[in-house]
Parts: C-alpha cells; structure tokens; sequence
C-alpha cells in the first residue's frame, strides 16, 4: 500500500477502518495518551475519536464493565479458595488432626473442615494418603483432646426454640466422647444460673484444658451481671435482695464494661471445673477478685482469669489473671485485642477438695461444692512482674518434680507490642506448688539484633531479635523436658525455633517441606507440636504459596544449625468459596509460579535507633526488565510485622493486577528488637514515613517500579501511614486506599476503646498513666494533631479509596469520614466504601471480598492508566 511520511496508508477506507479499530480496542484516557503520528491522524482527527467512542452503546460499555467485574471476581475467588487457614492442630495416636477455615461468599460466614493425616512411617518419603475432610457444624465451637487421646470433649452450642412463652435462647454443652472418640459417654448442659458463654478465645483469654487424670476439665467463662428489673417491672419478688430496680441501664450493674474491639461480650471471666463422668460444675473460688462470684452487685473491678492449666500432679490450676480494675492499675478497662501490654500475672489456685466434691454423684450441687472453697489461697506465682502469662507444664522430670515456662516481662512496655522473656521453674508435684529459687530467665529481653554474644544464627539477614510472640504453644516442652519449641517474629520472617534450657541458646529450626538443601528459604514457617516420638509437626507458607504442614524426626532437637530433612504431610487442593455462576474461567492459581517475592533489608541514615528496616517485595510473573506500577504496603498497628506469609488479597493484586507489591517492616514494627520498636513511640508520622519513603525509593533504583505509578495501601495505622504519605509526599505517591484509617488523632483519643495509644505514638512512653485515666490536655491535643494526617490535608490531591467499619471500637468510623469530606471538598477524587455491620478488621467475608475487588479496580482506573 501506499505509505505517507509516519508509514500509514495513504487510502481513506483504510485509514477510516483503523480509527475504527482504535475506538473499538481502547479505552478513551489511553487514546487521549496516545500521540496523533502513532495513530496516523491529524490532531482535529484525534480529537474527535474519543467524541466517536462517546457514541457507542452504554450496553456493550456495560457489558464490557460486567465481563471485566466477573474476572475480578473469579481470580479474587481463585486466591482465596487456594488459602489454607488453620485454626485448630493437634496430635493423637499417630494421626494428626487439622481444622481448617474456608471462607464462603455465598452465606458471608465461615466453614470448617477437619482432617485427619496419618503421620508417615519412619521408612517412607512420600507423602500420606489423606481421606477427604469432615464438614464441622457451625454449632461446634471448640474440640478438646484428652492426652491420652482416649477422649474428646465437644463443646457445643445450641440454640433452644421459644416454649410456652419462654424467650429463645442459647446454651452451652460439653459432649464427653470416649473410647477415642467413638463412644458419646456424657452430655453436661452449662446452667446459665452459674455463668454466662464459654470463652472460645483460645488465641488470647480463653482455654478449656484436661487434669491429669482425664476426670475433669477447667474452662473460663462469663460472670454473669446482678439481677437487675425496670423501675415498672412486674416481680413480686426480689429474690432475696438478688433483683436489682431501675439499675438495668447502669454500667458495671445491668450493662457490662467490656475489653473493647472484638470483646463486646466479654466483661469478667471467672474459672470452673466439670468432672465429665458426674457432670457436676463447679466454680474455682480461691482465685483474685473472688467476692464478684458470691452474689454480685457491681461488676466493677474484679479480675479477668483465663488461660487455665492443670498442674502435672493435677493438684492446682496455674493461670493468668488480668487486672480488670481490682489490681488498681486499670481505673477504665481498655481494648484487649492485639493489646499485648495489658497488666497481668500468673496465679496458682489449689484444687484437690474442689474435684474431690466434683467426682461424687450423689452430693448436691446445693451442698459443700457450692460453698466457699476450703482449698487453701491462690499464690501469685509473678508478684514483681508487670506482664506475665501463657503457663506451660513439661511432663515430671523426677519423681517429685516437673518444669513450668512461662512468657513475662517485668518492667512491662507501654507499647501495644513488645518483647518477651522466657522463663523457667521447677514444680514441686508433691506439694503444687513452685520451687522457691529455681525461677530463671532462661531467654531475656532483646534490645538490639545480636547483642546476645553467643547468638550467630541469622534469618533473612537478622540475628535473633528477642521473643516476639503473644503464646507459647500447647505441649511445647521436648519430651526430654530439655528444650522449649515455639514461633517468633524474626525480622521479615515468622520462624520455629529451638531454645536450650540448658544454656538458653536460641536458633531456628532449618527446614523446608519443598526443598531438601533450604537454599534462600524465607518461608514462614510455624512449630506446631510434638509427636509421641518426639518428631514435631509444622507448617510452611510463602508469600506466594498456601500453608503446607509437615513433619520433623527427633533427630531436629539435635540438628543445631544443620538442615533438617522433613517429610511433607499434607499439601492441601483448593475448597470453593462461592458457587456463583457469575464467575468466568481463568487459569487457577499456581502456587509458587504466578508470582514471585524477594526479602531484603535497607539501613535508612535517619533515625536514633540504627536497625535495618525489613522489606518484603512481590512482583508478577513474566515482569523482567518492566517497569511496574507498585503499590506500597505499610502495616498496621504499628507494632506488628508483615511475615513472608501467604495473604491472598495481597496475592490478587500482585497476580491479576500485576503490580509489585511492596510489604515495608518500619521501625517500631515487632521481629527488630525492643530497642527498634520503641524508636516509634512519640514519632508516629515522623520516622515511620520516612523509612516507608526510603524503602519506595530502594525499589525504584532497583529499576522495578514505576517512579510515576506508585500507589498506597494500608488499614489502621497503615491507613494512618497512607494518609501521611500522599499529604507530605504528594509527587511520589500517586493514589492511595485505606481501610479504617486514622486520621485525626486529636478527634480519635476520647472516642477510641485504646486512648492509650493516640499518647504513646504521639508523645511517648512513659507520658501516659495507666492507673489514673484523665482527658489529654490541650497542649497534648495540639501536639496529637501535629502527628495526623489531617494536618497535611492541604497538600494531598491523590484519589483516595477509604472503607469503613461502621461498628469499629478502635478507630470510630469518624476519622475516616472527616478525612474523606476534607478531600471531597477539595475536589480530589475520592470514593467511599461503607460496611455497617463490620468492624476494625472488616473481616466479614462479603465485604472482604467487595474491598479488595474495589481496591484493585480503583488502582486500575487511578494508577496503571496513568
């Protein structure tokens, strides 16, 4: 054809049929981008094109929206059926049982499964067969495994249909299952009249534990509040001074003072104990704050008990009690979840007349077991430490004698995370009780990576940092009673690790399930539990690989720094979250292919504190030599840390909408020592911008991303930190999405179920009393605006995604939509996602799944176009 100066055809018809083609395949912003020579056209021509574009069908538009909608939908549902979310772990009789959670789109609620694998000869590679998993009903809300493993008690929880008049209501049921879970032996219905729910919480409050024997279970559950009636009410009665008029309204009375976020329900949990064979129920008295059990008329005060174990000699109850007000050093009680710093100690409470009682049918439960317990005084194991909890018992090591650890720190830390010291004692069986000045720290607090000289072991760059984790796990003593197995925050990275009580040396457990030489393993990887041969069972996960389990022989408590060969146990396929027919087919996800992640550090100039700031980049598959669009990913908190662990939301933005993603571990974040976490404190907005700048600009000299396609993503704190970012960095971050952001720190402090924190970030540790609540003043007001973001409104112009709980106790959806009106009314684009039966974590599975779609197509329109 004849060709005119830029090489197009000179013939009208086809030039006409290539204009065509142009409005057919792009969108109009990428046309208006293009230049007129690339199109052959005049500029007036160009112009018009997109006026051209205009005229064509809203619904071919629509169709194209809903065809683009539905793959969004069907990748986002490809990611999140591959997770592998465990909830429950243990191991019995050569098997082990594995519960795993599934999101369900459909019914926007949550199913579990339960497996059960077998563990693998000690002559066999290959992995064992696993039968298909079991479905647990809903009503199912814990399943607690005897030692033996010979019983199994169910907890269940059943609804009971409105008889007579009589209002619906909920109870809880312990079914007792023997013969290793074969035979149904006993049925106990929990009396509402002796307390309220059972505490499920297992990651934090709660614990349902076997004695020793197999007879009895302890298990914490709600006091209930004093009797209380309307100044109208129609009783004839007050049931012995127990009904309480016109006090149905009064906080501490008919309404309860909770922990905040997450904790609406939960106000004071006291201990009991059932025998499983009499069914009797009956309350551990001889425990702090006792006086609320007896007849309560104010739930002021008062202890929250949890985390209960039996002695080995099955003679006490070893726990740990939160100060809940009756310890005077919680005048208000505040949010617990993720709250790691709320004072607590460990206790011992005697038993041996209370189960006694228990175990005989024929007493009445009117009768001695419902007096006071004449057991003897609970003992405060922890008296001079500030933080003390997650009791562990090792088996007896001597005929009289058994270890007991424990996780404390003395001076306690006013950050709502922190590190964590090890520490050991010898139990004396005969007597219940601890052995007077055999207590030793066995692993101490971490200021800085390394300082411990004899640690050399390093993970992704970090010499051991100190504990960092919130428990200990169950059985975490080698049958030896030798070592302590467990999990910590190691920099970037979640590691198992093994502990010497001998000499407290600290190193991580080195494994892979998928790669014999563990050459550049930065897995996550978890300590599960032993095994009765003394092997152990872990889990592995990757950021761009679901958690795999496995198994490690004995020999690994050996191993020191050497490789340990594992045995791979279960690789578990994708379970389908949704049946919509309205989801297309694209390819599966590939674990391990689709995209790839790198771990590295940088060493920023700023800061007091020098310690290397931890990065975790994810980049598409097939990505060599481009320049991505990236979005930067800083954590909440901010006193948490972003593992290398699988998150499928953070997998559908990187494979399906191929941006590098960018995980940014700032100091103050937990896995980098004490001294690096409480860098933070009185610098938030400050030092952590920064080090999420440093950590952009490394990826950008790298050659990956975009330097003009950087986009934010973070909720909480992260939000906190992506406000900041677009307003002190407008030119380098381009759009922003924020989850339940904080924004107004001043606006936040007399709203929020955690004051404390809006002091310590802003101000600094050591500023805000614990024991004596008080309003902050107006120079720590002004300060606390200072450190917002909403003191930068007037710089920030990235278009901004913002999603709110409606129902979050930690920040009131008010910050989220004072900032969204700031920007609306500068004209900056802005969008508003609001969930009203969601709280902090907007963890319900729909309005998951509706934000991350929505996030991704905001960063397509605002980002990748640019």
């Amino acid at each position: 054809e004849e060709k005119d100066e830029n090489n197009m055809p000179k013939d009208p018809l086809l030039l006409i049929l290539l204009h065509l083609f142009i409005c057919q395949t792009y969108s109009k912003s990428a046309i208006r981008n293009l230049p007129s020579f690339a199109l052959g056209l005049s500029p007036l021509n160009l112009a018009l094109i997109p006026a051209f574009y205009d005229t064509k069908s809203t619904g071919d538009r629509n169709q194209r929206t809903k065809m683009a909608s539905n793959q969004d939908a069907e990748a986002y549902h490809s990611m999140i059926s591959a997770s592998v979310d465990f909830t429950d772990i243990y191991v019995r009789n050569g098997y082990v049982s594995a519960t795993r959670s599934v999101r369900d789109i459909d019914t926007n609620s949550r199913r579990s499964f339960l497996y059960s694998i077998p563990l693998p000869p000690a002559n066999s590679d290959s992995p064992p067969t696993i039968l298909p998993p079991t479905e647990l009903p809903t009503k199912i809300k814990a399943r607690i495994q005897s030692q033996s493993g010979s019983k199994i008690a169910i907890l269940v929880e059943e609804n009971i249909p409105s008889i007579g008049g009589t209002p619906e209501c909920k109870r809880n049921v312990f079914e007792i299952w023997a013969d290793q879970g074969h035979r149904l032996a006993n049925r106990i219905v929990l009396p509402s009249d002796k307390h309220g729910p059972v505490c499920t919480d297992f990651a934090w409050f709660g614990g349902i534990n076997w004695s020793p024997d197999e007879s009895t279970l302890v298990y914490c559950a709600e006091i209930n509040n004093p009797k209380t009636e309307s100044f109208f009410g129609s009783s004839t009665t007050d049931d012995n001074g127990k009904i309480m008029t016109g006090e149905q309204f009064t906080l501490g009375v008919g309404k309860s003072e909770d922990w905040g976020e997450k904790y609406g329900t939960t106000a004071l949990l006291a201990l009991f104990c059932v025998n499983v064979e009499t069914g009797k129920i009956g309350a551990v008295k001889n425990v702090p704050g006792s006086s609320l059990l007896n007849n309560p008329k104010s739930m002021d005060g008062g202890y929250v008990l949890g985390q209960p174990v039996f002695s080995p000699c099955g003679k006490c109850i070893v726990y740990t009690g939160w100060d809940a007000g009756g310890g005077g050093e919680m005048p208000r009680r505040l949010g617990a979840i993720y709250c790691f710093h709320r004072p607590c100690k460990i206790y011992s409470s005697p038993v041996s007349k209370l189960l006694s009682r228990l175990s005989v049918p024929e007493m009445s439960e009117k009768g001695q077991g419902e007096k006071t317990s004449d057991d003897g005084d609970c003992v405060c194991i922890t008296p001079n430490d500030r933080l003390a909890r997650s009791p562990r018992f090792s088996n007896p090591t001597t005929e009289k004698e058994a270890k007991m650890a424990y996780l404390c720190n003395t001076k306690g830390f006013d950050t709502h995370g922190g590190c964590m010291a090890l520490r050991v004692c010898d139990w004396d069986t005969s007597n219940g009780t601890v052995m007077k000045g055999t207590e030793t720290d066995v692993v101490d607090l971490v200021a800085l990576p390394g300082e411990r000289p004899n640690d050399t072991a390093e993970v992704a760059g970090i010499k051991f940092p100190g504990l960092f984790l919130n428990q200990l796990p169950d059985g975490c003593f080698s049958p030896d009673g030798k070592y302590i197995s467990a999990t910590t925050e190691w920099g970037s990275v979640t590691r198992a690790i093994v502990i010497s009580l001998a000499d407290g040396s600290v190193l991580p457990i080195n494994f892979n399930l998928l790669d014999s030489d563990n050459s550049a393993n930065f897995s996550s990887q978890r300590f599960i539990c032993f095994t009765e041969d003394g092997g152990a069972v872990v889990a592995q996960s990757e950021v761009n690989r679901p958690t795999l389990l496995g198994y490690l022989p004995s020999s690994f408590l050996d191993a020191k720094t050497s490789v340990v060969k594992s045995k791979l146990l279960a690789n578990l396929s994708p379970l389908s979250s949704t049946s919509s027919s309205s989801v297309g087919a694209l390819p599966k996800f590939q674990p391990g292919i689709d995209y790839v992640y790198k771990v590295f550090n940088i060493l920023p100039n700023h800061g007091d504190v020098k310690v290397p700031v931890g990065c975790v980049l994810m980049v598409p598959e097939n990505s060599e030599n481009a320049k991505l669009p990236m979005i930067v990913v800083p954590h909440g908190g901010p006193h948490t840390c972003m593992s290398t662990s699988f998150f499928p939301s953070y997998g559908f933005l990187c494979k399906h909408g191929r941006y590098a993603i960018l995980h940014v571990n700032f100091r103050g974040s937990t896995g980098f020592g004490q001294a690096s976490l409480e860098s933070l404190a009185g610098n938030a907005g400050s030092l952590d911008v920064l080090d999420v700048v440093s950590a952009t600009q490394s990826v950008i000299d790298m050659g990956i991303a975009d330097p003009d396609r950087i986009g934010v993503c973070g909720g909480s704190h992260g939000g906190f930190l992506a406000g900041h970012l677009i307003g002190q960095n407008p030119g380098l971050f381009k759009v922003a999405a924020m989850r339940n952001p904080c924004t107004n720190i001043a606006s936040m402090v007399t709203a929020t179920d955690i004051p404390d924190w809006c002091y310590v970030e802003t101000l600094g540790s050591g500023i805000y009393n614990f024991s004596k609540f008080r309003p902050p003043s107006k120079d720590e007001l002004n300060i606390m605006w200072e450190k917002s973001p909403i003191a930068h409104i007037e710089h920030a112009k990235a278009p901004t995604l913002i999603a709110l709980g409606m129902k979050d106790r930690r920040v009131p959806p008010s910050q989220g939509l004072e900032y969204f009106h700031a920007l609306r009314a500068k004209n900056v684009p802005s969008k508003l996602l609001i969930y009203e039966d969601c709280d902090h974590a907007l963890d319900k599975v729909v309005n998951e799944a509706d934000f991350w779609i929505n996030t991704k197509r905001w960063f397509d329109d605002h980002l990748r176009k640019k």
